[in-house]
């Protein structure tokens, strides 16, 4: 058995090329980048989807030039949940990159500016499950109504290292970086290093 488990991986090998494989797996991606762009409202020149990306409330969505997104993106704009309805909006500008596994979450208003990078894993939301009351500790998470502190903002050029999270009501000043693994529960101001849990300035730039 292992020797015509051998012969079959010989004769597999010979028609195996990393270079053709590598060909059509571009094609795909620029097959399913147009299929991908459909979920949007509007998605603006040269993009790059890959494969594969889950869209919620795409009509609320927006993205520049120049977009570049690799595999695994989470993008959802909520228009309604457990019967409570919101005008959700996600604005993305020109020259934004996503690693792997990123996910966005909005009720109420995320604008990421231009020549934004994410790291993998990065989490941003502008909204909480249930508002810390009594009456909503007692409904299980998923069934609590969803609560926004208020809009996020990722201003130009800030660069958000891997596994970050950022919470509502945040805005990410100009020029910022972001280290690894840090959460984000306030304001960050323009040219600044912060990280932690919570994040804190760590240097200006």
């Amino acid at each position: 058995m292992r020797e015509l488990l051998r012969v079959i991986s010989r004769f597999v090998a010979l028609f195996y090329n990393e270079f053709i494989v590598s060909k059509f797996n571009s094609a795909m991606d620029v097959i399913y980048t147009e299929i991908a762009c459909n979920k949007f409202k509007s998605v603006g020149n040269n993009p790059f989807i890959q494969r594969s990306i889950d869209v919620l409330g795409g009509e609320n969505i927006t993205i520049g030039d120049d977009f570049y997104c690799f595999k695994g993106l989470r993008i959802e704009a909520y228009s309604e949940h457990n019967g409570e309805t919101f005008s959700p909006t996600i604005k993305i500008g020109n020259n934004v990159s996503f690693n792997p596994y990123c996910h966005i979450g909005a009720i109420d208003e995320i604008v990421i500016e231009d020549n934004v990078l994410f790291a993998s894993r990065v989490f941003v939301t502008d909204h909480f499950h249930g508002t810390i009351t009594s009456d909503q500790l007692d409904k299980a998470p998923n069934k609590r109504i969803l609560f926004s502190k208020g809009p996020i903002r990722i201003k130009r050029n800030a660069w958000i290292g891997e596994g970050v999270a950022i919470m509502p009501g945040v805005t990410i000043g100009e020029n910022a970086i972001v280290g690894a693994n840090s959460v984000v529960t306030k304001d960050v101001p323009d040219n600044t290093v912060v990280g932690g849990i919570p994040a804190k300035v760590i240097k200006m730039l």
